[in-house]
């Protein structure tokens, strides 16, 4: 079978589920089934090894130290020094929890190193201050997320 033939089935069936509204893991996992079946080359023990070594990536483990991190500096109290610090310097500004929001994403980015830490640390402690203040959820968890990102 040639790569465009593989290409052609595997985006087929790939397209087909997304429009059916099928979530996207399971939709690339089953555009992989026909051509599992067409192709005898592939064995189950390739598709096995493949997934592992997919897996088997020590860069992986970076994403739950880095949550860690967020969970001790929420509990330890950092964030919301950090949190104060912002107030101070920008808080004034019309807008102002946004643009604490975004400064505060900056710092604690700087000593987590991370976005998804970022947004976890972050917006579990600003998203609810916004929201007291008048904020829309929609538009805190957007500034959350783009400042997270941004950071």
């Amino acid at each position: 079978m040639s790569p465009g033939e593989v290409a052609a089935i595997l985006f087929g069936v790939f397209g087909i589920l997304v429009v059916l509204r099928v979530p996207v893991a399971f939709a690339l996992g089953v555009a992989v089934i026909p051509v599992f079946f067409i192709e005898e080359r592939l064995t189950p023990i390739l598709l096995l090894r493949e997934m592992f070594k997919s897996y088997n990536a020590f860069i992986l483990l970076a994403v739950p130290f880095f949550l860690l991190a967020a969970n001790l500096m929420n509990s330890s109290g950092i964030t919301d020094r950090l949190i104060a610090l912002s107030r101070a310097m920008v808080g004034h500004l019309p807008g102002g929890l946004g643009h604490v929001n975004v400064t505060v994403s900056m710092l604690f980015a700087g000593i987590s190193g991370s976005s998804t830490a970022d947004a976890a640390g972050i917006g579990s402690l600003l998203i609810p201050q916004m929201k007291k203040e008048g904020y829309d959820t929609s538009f805190a968890v957007a500034i959350t997320a783009c400042s997270s990102v941004m950071g």
